[in-house]
């Protein structure tokens, strides 16, 4: 069986208002310890869990990625490093697919690794998706910053042939 790559796209889950809400953490658990700050006294600021919590935050949003490749025989998608969450669909499991516009909030709850009524969506930021019809009925949504490349691909050929 072909396996060669189509497509790949790897997504930051960093936007303007995700750092601007971090910043606003930071700057706030940081601000009763401001004197010692100005006078370059870092010390107590390793007591503090809050520094703890968000060194991994930063971190954390820092390496979070939602990575998607399309390849001959399929489709994967899972959130790096968690490769927990993985998710693999081949083109002989699904029914339909089609890029849309969609709402993270309203149907799935918000981005991320999320469940929905209707299946699962893996979304990093934005309301652009892939969605995958399974053969089973599920829906599965990921999200993409680049719907014109994914349609230019003509995915639709690789369903299986009903005929």
């Amino acid at each position: 069986m072909k396996n060669n790559t189509l497509y790949t796209e790897s997504q930051s889950f960093f936007s303007w208002w995700l750092c601007l809400i971090l910043l606003s953490v930071s700057v706030a658990s940081f601000s009763v310890h401001w004197n010692e700050l100005l006078r370059l006294n870092f010390a107590p600021l390793f007591q503090l869990p809050g520094f703890w919590i968000n060194l991994v935050l930063w971190g954390l949003f820092g390496v979070l990625r939602l990575r998607t490749t399309i390849r001959e025989d399929g489709i994967e998608v899972y959130f790096f490093p968690f490769n927990f969450y993985r998710k693999r669909a081949r083109w002989t499991d699904i029914r339909a697919v089609e890029v849309r516009k969609y709402n993270p909030i309203g149907e799935f709850g918000g981005w991320g690794f999320r469940r929905g009524q209707k299946g699962l969506a893996f979304s990093a930021r934005g309301n652009m998706g892939l969605q995958l019809t399974l053969e089973t009925g599920k829906i599965l949504l990921i999200g993409t910053q680049n719907p014109v490349e994914i349609e230019k691909l003509s995915l639709s050929q690789f369903l299986k042939n009903e005929s």
